[in-house]
């Protein structure tokens, strides 16, 4: 291969063979740090380790830095079966990019991630951080091949559980709520939780909000004296009076510099930890959203955060296990939300379901978001017939007609209009009611391009002297998405009958 003159397949082909040629000489080499994470800057300790597991003559000749071209001679041999460590060290550069995934680094369009490299694309993680180019000797042939330097942690059950060094900002800045809803012009308390990343930090807090938004105080102090160190600082947001949205972040400054990132971890067996790394912000909406009636009873279902969203609006939420859905318990709310899915995942439903009915037929109001088809634990889906089917509505932006303008539901305490469903994010509904019994008054209507009108996705029922509503659109993606319209149609679901 090397007297093929191939610029481009040749240099890749090598490489691959010189990793085969490892392979066959049971060859392990592993670059790893007693640290998770590096900031641009830092001086990284690494540990080299060697093993040659054949009787072929190896030497551990130069061990290279491809992002700075550094370089350590070594000249050590590899005996068969000796563990042979280096301790190295390797000035991070200061224009090092942090180990964001390539593909969440820039905003993306619609559907669409931004990806100005396009050798990336493609690839299901990013290269290693701090990739280590070992050279070898073999029978006097030269041998490259690069591993990636790895944060060595162990767990008492899995054993040694190895995973990518990360290259980070100094600090990280997670706003405890990422979407912060205003129905009126009062502030809030927003808490912005405050994590040294890679040593100390010592600087100032503050959170910029838009034109008309007011924040106080204006910086909070911050002074952590170590890797891992934390603190939680508490600012209180105004709104303005009229409506508005926009983003508040949250930003650090230290040294002249500011920083503005999050720091979210997502760990499974099958992918082990990935570090992202947002834009440190919350989305804040300042919409007129009227409501009436206070505590909400929540009977959870496949798991959504709603509740969060009715918190946020000023209703004061209670989660409802099985054992708390009693007549008495259930007369203390002014309505009762059942969770999506509820009908596939309460196994105890049945057994309950007519408390609820009763609640409702004594002015209560409850509300059931959508289920599927599969593995209902009943067919009793409210207090009069309906069946669902599978038809849904996956363009957002898809119109959505009003059937029943004057129907309370879309007159108080907010008057709902086209305006209200604009803005909503990935879908409208799903799993409609394609039948039902007359006693169902149909509010809404919408559907696909070219497809037929789905009439079911909003079905009122009179029971008793309160109400019953099966909805299947998608409110537990609008409401966590402070979608405004999405949250001034459920306020009048909740303040039905009021």
């Amino acid at each position: 291969m090397s007297g093929i003159h191939d610029e481009s397949w040749i240099a890749e082909k090598r490489a691959e063979l010189d990793k085969i040629i490892a392979a066959c000489l049971g060859l392990h080499v592993e670059a790893s740090s007693a640290k998770e994470a590096v900031t641009p800057g830092q001086t990284a300790a690494i540990k080299l380790e060697a093993i040659n597991r054949s009787n072929v003559p190896v030497t551990l000749q130069e061990v290279r830095f491809p992002h700075t071209g550094d370089s350590n001679k070594i000249d050590a041999a590899l005996p068969a079966n000796e563990l042979v460590t280096k301790d190295l060290s390797y000035r991070i550069p200061d224009d090092a990019p942090y180990s964001q995934p390539y593909w969440l680094r820039k905003p993306g369009t619609l559907g669409t991630f931004a990806v100005d490299d396009q050798k990336l694309i493609g690839l299901p993680e990013n290269p290693p951080a701090l990739p280590v180019e070992i050279v070898l000797q073999v029978n006097g042939q030269e041998l490259r091949y690069i591993v990636g330097t790895k944060y060595r942690t162990a767990d008492a059950v899995a054993g040694e559980l190895p995973r990518p060094l990360v290259i980070a900002p100094p600090v990280f800045a997670n706003v405890a709520n990422s979407v912060l809803v205003f129905p009126t012009n009062q502030p809030k308390p927003v808490s912005v939780h405050v994590t040294a990343a890679t040593g100390p930090v010592k600087g100032e807090l503050k959170l910029t909000a838009p034109q008309g938004w007011e924040v106080h105080p204006a910086s909070v102090p911050l002074d952590l004296k170590a890797a891992d160190a934390e603190t939680v600082a508490t600012f209180t947001v105004k709104p303005p009076d009229q409506n508005s949205e926009g983003p508040l972040r949250a930003i650090v400054s230290i040294d002249g510099r500011d920083y503005s990132f999050e720091r979210v971890r997502i760990s499974y067996p099958h992918i082990g930890v990935q570090t992202l790394m947002p834009p440190a912000e919350a989305k804040l909406v300042r919409a007129d959203i009227r409501k009436k009636g206070d505590r909400i009873g929540y009977i959870p279902g496949a798991g959504d955060d709603v509740p969060e969203s009715l918190r946020e609006i000023g209703y004061a939420v209670k989660i409802l296990s099985e054992p708390e859905i009693t007549a008495k318990n259930l007369a203390q709310f002014s309505a009762v939300v059942l969770g999506i899915r509820a009908y596939n995942t309460q196994e105890g439903i049945s057994n309950w379901l007519p408390v609820l009915f009763d609640y409702v037929k004594q002015g209560g109001v409850a509300i059931a978001q959508y289920n599927t088809l599969a593995d209902l634990k009943t067919n009793q889906l409210g207090p009069y017939p309906l069946e669902i089917s599978r038809d849904r509505v996956t363009d957002e932006n898809a119109a959505v007609r009003i059937l029943a303008a004057n129907h309370p539901l879309m007159t108080a305490p907010n008057k709902i209009t086209s305006k209200d469903f604009e803005e909503w994010v990935q879908e409208r509904g799903l799993y409609f009611p394609n039948k039902w019994d007359p006693a169902w008054t149909p509010i809404l209507s919408c559907n696909d391009s070219k497809e037929k009108p789905l009439d079911g996705g909003l079905l009122v029922a009179k029971s008793g002297k309160g109400f019953f509503v099966y909805t299947s659109y998608s409110w537990f993606r609008q409401l966590p998405a402070g979608v405004p319209g999405a949250y001034r149609l459920f306020a009048n679901m909740l303040s039905l009958g009021k």
